[in-house]
């Protein structure tokens, strides 16, 4: 197994789509709630064309990807990093605030197990944490405080890894998720939206730590949301299209000219609010 080195790992867990994403994500519970418009339908023939890429890019780029059947009692079972938080040979299973999404969890603990992790599980019926709101830099964790993970959740995460500070950020609707908001992009640099909420988060990061991090702002905007979710591993950034966020790549380039930097879409995930840190987990 890999080590605990933000950014250095060897494996990749994906979980694949059930059609039952279509009309049952959790997102359009969500967005009535909030009294958002309901997303479009998402073309699934098209999802699981651009979930394959996905994958294939993860193997392209030297993991080794285990990819777990779909199950259609679980409508958002592809959202596969809300499940656990793994660092080196530990993994914590998380309690995702919705009830249905709970029952996620178990498959997930099954495939880390038998990929021979340390496994951890979340007792507390109080608390809740998916795995959207964590980012681990390699000093710390810095964990959103949101309608998806409460403080109890935070807890348990840090007696799980205690050599970890773990630093709370509030975080309000409609952003759900710390990741849709500021994410790793490389060791020391977060890229980070240029939203209000963006703006928050990351003077709450500042204020919280005692490492050094840069921001790379990016748009955070109608045809540029999600642009700041990005995927850092083994000296390999995964990001958005240039037709998802063309200032967004053109940032992303003129940051990291040696980064071997790779455009992935998921468009029809994004639909339901998926960005592309949530369909995998690495370690």
């Amino acid at each position: 197994m890999s080590s605990a080195i933000f950014g250095t790992y060897t494996r990749a867990i994906v979980r694949q789509i059930p059609d039952s994403i279509r009309d049952h994500s959790e997102c359009f519970e969500g967005r009535e709630l909030d009294g958002l418009p309901l997303p479009d339908k998402i073309d699934l023939e098209k999802a699981r064309r651009e979930h394959e890429r996905y994958t294939q890019t993860l193997r392209d780029l030297g993991l080794d990807v285990t990819v777990v059947p779909a199950d259609e009692s679980t409508p958002d079972c592809p959202f596969v990093e809300d499940t656990c938080v793994v660092v080196g040979n530990k993994a914590l299973l998380t309690r995702p605030a919705g009830k249905a999404r709970q029952n996620e969890i178990d498959a997930i603990g099954k495939v880390l197990e038998d990929l021979g992790l340390e496994v951890h599980r979340i007792r507390d019926k109080d608390a809740t944490l998916e795995g959207g709101d964590v980012i681990f830099t390699g000093h710390e964790f810095f964990v959103g405080k949101s309608v998806c993970s409460n403080l109890e959740g935070h807890e348990i995460l840090a007696d799980t890894f205690p050599e970890y500070p773990v630093h709370s950020i509030p975080l309000r609707p409609p952003k759900f998720h710390l990741k849709g908001v500021i994410c790793m992009a490389a060791p020391g640099v977060m890229a980070v939206g240029e939203s209000k909420w963006g703006k928050r988060a990351w003077k709450m990061v500042q204020k919280k730590t005692k490492f050094t991090y840069e921001p790379l702002w990016l748009p955070d905007k109608v045809f540029e949301d999600h642009t700041c979710d990005v995927i850092y591993f083994n000296g390999n950034l995964i990001h958005c299209s240039v037709e998802k966020g063309a200032e967004s790549v053109k940032r992303f380039a003129d940051k990291f000219p040696d980064v071997n930097r790779v455009e992935v879409k998921i468009e029809e995930l994004e639909k339901v609010d998926a960005g592309l840190t949530c369909c995998s987990v690495l370690f």
